[in-house]
């Protein structure tokens, strides 16, 4: 039995974070009942921006956030439809949505208007940038909510004369904050159970973004500063490119401990003892840095990826190549574990979609599945529910 089996989610939401909160609990049992307008959730039609096709026959990317949901269409400006929504809220555990505060508001789906009416339900909403402030009924994408405005595009940018602020990345903060709010959809949910009672759970992509970046961005407060140079970071964690045109980032924390072991492993033996280098003490001067930095360049340089790596492997070193996303897909160690699931379309496209990775000894790995079409499921849910149309 998956823990969520008995659970209902109603999901009003759009894009990619409610979504993927939906998708996750879904993967885990819920029954979620996605309701969209006439004109369909708007990232049906996404897949062609990055190349993927959007039909209801293959539509790769939607399908990886909507896969194992009911598909219920309804146009909540028409007073029936408003009606039968609530008809289907009465007997939902969770309602989620990722509208902006004064469009819920609008349509009577704020907390305070569903708080009393629905006294068991679980509220979860997800936000631009807070219920408070001068930004709070701003539209939000992860890309400015949360790495622009937080400062990832701008600090993550290797700093130099002709650098351009990092590519803006699409839906991986998305992902992270329907991940995070569907554990606390869990939480208010094992609350409930105690208390009898519902909550409202809220989540922003700005406020995501003050937890994710606060490792790098505590040290601001003291004098760190970002963006950094190529050789203003640690000789054992910068990307060093290899003979065979490869990259490999090691990252080691603990200076001294590892430090010979680098050495050996890249064949700087020559340096090994050098006090400019051999202490992370010594590398705080940035001469000394960059000097080391420049060795181990060298070192890289005279070798293939395929000698060094497994020598620091043996040496305990954390290290990898540097990937590219179109890896990931046929990736063994993503397909043996599951993180990847294979897929194939009616049309015979083959393809592998990526799923929620929590595994739990109740329950599968979850398996990629098609979403269904807009309001594919509105004819069973009627009837199952008793509503007249």
């Amino acid at each position: 039995m998956k823990p969520l089996e008995g659970i209902t989610v109603v999901e009003l939401s759009t894009y990619i974070a409610a979504p993927s909160c939906g998708r996750i609990l879904a993967t885990q049992g819920a029954r979620v009942i996605k309701v969209e307008s006439p004109r369909g959730d708007v990232e049906r039609t996404f897949g062609p921006t990055l190349f993927a096709p959007a039909t209801d026959e293959e539509n790769p990317i939607y399908d990886t956030l909507n896969g194992g949901k009911e598909a219920l269409m309804l146009d909540l400006k028409k007073p029936r439809d408003m009606e039968i929504f609530h008809e289907i809220l009465a007997k939902a555990d969770v309602f989620l949505s990722n509208n902006r505060p004064q469009a819920l508001k609008k349509m009577g789906l704020d907390y305070d208007s569903l708080e009393s009416r629905y006294p068991g339900l679980i509220y979860a909403v997800l936000l631009g940038y807070g219920e408070k402030g001068p930004k709070t009924n701003y539209p939000g994408f992860d890309a400015i909510a949360m790495f622009a405005t937080g400062g990832f595009i701008q600090d993550m940018m290797v700093d130099s004369d002709q650098a351009y602020p990092v590519y803006l990345p699409m839906g991986f903060g998305d992902l992270i904050c329907g991940t995070i709010l569907s554990g606390a959809i869990g939480t208010a949910l094992y609350a409930r159970e105690k208390s009898g009672k519902g909550d409202y759970v809220s989540l922003s992509l700005y406020g995501a973004a003050m937890w994710l970046f606060s490792v790098m961005s505590t040290g601001t407060q003291f004098g760190y500063q970002w963006p950094r140079g190529r050789y203003q970071g640690g000789p054992m964690g910068v990307p060093y490119k290899t003979k065979d045109n490869r990259w490999i980032l090691p990252v080691v924390n603990e200076y001294e401990r590892y430090w010979k072991d680098f050495c050996l492993a890249v064949g700087a033996e020559e340096i090994m003892e050098d006090p400019r280098f051999c202490t992370k003490q010594a590398t705080f001067d940035p001469k000394n840095r960059e000097d080391c930095i420049r060795y181990f360049e060298t070192c890289f340089a005279g070798k293939n990826a395929d000698e060094i790596l497994p020598k620091l492997v043996d040496a305990d070193i954390i290290a990898s190549e540097l990937g590219h996303f179109k890896d990931n897909h046929s990736s063994e160690q993503a397909l043996v574990n599951g993180y990847m699931s294979p897929i194939t379309y009616p049309n015979g496209d083959a393809v592998t979609l990526a799923v929620p990775p929590v595994k739990m000894g109740c329950m599968d790995m979850p398996a990629a599945q098609q979403a269904r079409p807009i309001g594919a499921d509105n004819e069973a849910i009627f009837k199952e529910f008793g509503i007249d149309v």
